[in-house]
């Protein structure tokens, strides 16, 4: 949930602050076929507020962020988030977690029709729930999860064609619920397992309207954890069940797989592997479902406790699920380098490049940014 990925789970200050400001350049400002070259600037800030009890941690956040081209200017973002968590300890050994986030895009983009291109303005406003639980015992521990997620797409203005304002997405919910445990069978090594299951919900009326078909799922999953000083490693394997709503007899089955690894082989140097099978819902390639593909390489080199070093490697794909012939696929590569000038403020540059491919267009993408952080 976006509320989870803004704040710190363990941060001990009761108020903590951050702000980021970065500037660069980027050879598709429009992240499509049409291309254009174009700097930017990107700022962003964020705010928590936490309070404590011996049972009980209430923590409320807020982000802002903001991107603007200096050419290009219709492709210009902004969005806001307000966050609220609740964290109730049941006794030593159980914790209930409870939160709410909302988020308000305003973005901008383009729209291709032969040869014309239209720049078309949107907003759009998100709902993430969660509700979970975890229980901890001497040597394993159970958690049990309710998210849901609500997308509202407001209307957008297509400039230049004299329409009036349009909705060009459908309204989409998914409600997903998860049950994970996991046992220490002796230092070092774990099992776990899992079970998951998903549902879309989309208007009856948005499903015409935008050839949208919702459909529901499900997992299950086991695996072993593995740890030894320097590496870990870890691996599940499972099926996955994926059908239409209300038509089940069009079930498709298949193989789900992940790994996950680190390793530090030297002083300073941590190398990072992950890959994942897993479904696409919210916004498939073909309208019903689509079946992914994710690798991610890393490595961070550590040349002194200022200077950090790092490079990554990732490929995403997706194959239409019910309609085969529809791919789209994403390739990345960066190389950065970040300098701690303090504890607080951190220096960092990027050089990035991306490869794009859906069904209806292909195009690459290079960046290069420098930035300044402050936590405070």
């Amino acid at each position: 949930m976006a509320m989870m990925g803004m704040v710190p789970a363990l941060a001990q200050s009761p108020i903590a602050i951050s702000s980021q400001v970065e500037t660069g350049w980027t050879s598709n400002a429009t992240d499509s076929a049409a291309g254009g070259e174009d700097f930017y600037v990107t700022h962003s800030h964020d705010l928590s507020l936490t309070g404590r009890t011996d049972k009980l941690l209430l923590r409320g956040s807020l982000s802002v962020s903001q991107t603007r081209f200096a050419t290009i200017q219709f492709e210009d973002d902004a969005a806001v988030t307000g966050a609220v968590e609740a964290q109730w300890a049941l006794g030593g050994d159980a914790v209930l977690r409870l939160g709410y986030a909302v988020t308000e895009n305003w973005t901008g983009d383009d729209l291709a029709i032969g040869a014309l291109v239209v720049p078309v303005r949107s907003s759009e406003t998100q709902h993430e729930y969660l509700a979970e639980f975890t229980l901890r015992g001497t040597d394993q521990q159970v958690i049990v999860a309710v998210t849901g997620d609500w997308t509202l797409p407001g209307e957008s203005m297509l400039d230049g064609l004299g329409l009036p304002p349009l909705r060009l997405s459908p309204i989409v919910g998914s409600v997903a619920g998860k049950v994970n445990w996991e046992r220490a069978l002796m230092p070092g090594l774990a099992v776990l397992a899992g079970m998951e299951a998903w549902f879309t919900l989309i208007p009856q009326a948005d499903q015409l309207t935008y050839v949208r078909a919702p459909a529901d799922g499900g997992r299950v999953s086991a695996g072993l954890r593995l740890a030894d000083g320097a590496w870990t490693a870890e691996a599940k394997g499972g099926v996955d069940l994926v059908w239409p709503r209300d038509l089940s007899a069009m079930m498709r089955t298949m193989p789900y797989v992940a790994v996950a690894a680190s390793a530090v082989p030297m002083a300073g140097v941590t190398l990072a592997l992950s890959g994942e099978t897993g479904v696409e819902l919210a916004d498939p390639v073909d309208g019903v479902a689509g079946r992914t593909a994710a690798i991610d390489l890393g490595a961070t080199w550590m040349l002194t406790p200022e200077v950090t070093l790092s490079a990554s490697l990732a490929g995403q794909q997706e194959w239409g699920l019910f309609d085969t012939s529809l791919v789209r696929s994403v390739r990345m590569a960066a190389l950065g380098a970040s300098y701690a000038i303090s504890e607080r403020f951190t220096y960092q540059a990027m050089l990035t490049w991306s490869r794009h491919a859906d069904p209806d267009e292909h195009y690459d993408k290079t960046g290069i940014a420098l930035s300044l952080r402050g936590d405070f």
